[in-house]
């Protein structure tokens, strides 16, 4: 199976590709983000729809993971978030893949064990669980952390059935 993961932006995307090569093994296919940088906004998400849609037919995933969107202190922000998250999600939505969300808390308790963990300790356990040899950006880490954090849920929920 093919987990690919995203981490909406309107400034940068991350996204995070893995395979599972065996239960709770995973082999680190491409990672990085997609930078928007200060172009006008509709020509961000434009952006992210191009990559996003490449990427998904290039590597043709089973499952796509996208970060819920958590409460934001600035309304401005929540809202081109939001807008950059609908865009992956439509874009998920186009491919053959299984689309699912998990809230930043629920893959910070999955990798760490620890639903308020920093960034930087996401980023390391992806490393060490990935055996990368340098960590990630923080946007493809967190891409990295939802596929896995899926990938690991789908292996529990196989056992148990």
């Amino acid at each position: 199976m093919i987990y690919f993961g995203v981490d909406p932006g309107s400034v940068y995307t991350g996204f995070g590709i893995i395979k599972a090569a065996s239960p709770g093994v995973f082999v680190h296919m491409d990672s990085g983000r997609i930078c928007c940088g200060k172009r006008p906004f509709s020509e961000r998400l434009a952006l992210i729809y191009k990559h996003l849609s490449s990427l998904i037919s290039e590597y043709n995933p089973d499952c796509i993971v996208v970060e819920q969107l958590f409460v934001h202190k600035n309304a401005m922000s929540a809202l081109k978030l939001g807008h950059a998250r609908g865009v992956a999600l439509l874009v998920a939505a186009q491919s053959t893949a299984q689309v699912v969300e998990y809230t930043p808390r629920q893959v910070k308790l999955a990798l760490t064990g620890y639903g308020a963990a920093q960034k930087d300790q996401v980023a390391f356990m992806v490393q060490k669980m990935l055996a990368l040899n340098a960590s990630p950006s923080s946007d493809a880490a967190d891409a990295l952390a939802l596929a896995i954090t899926h990938a690991n849920a789908s292996k529990l929920l196989l056992l148990s059935s």
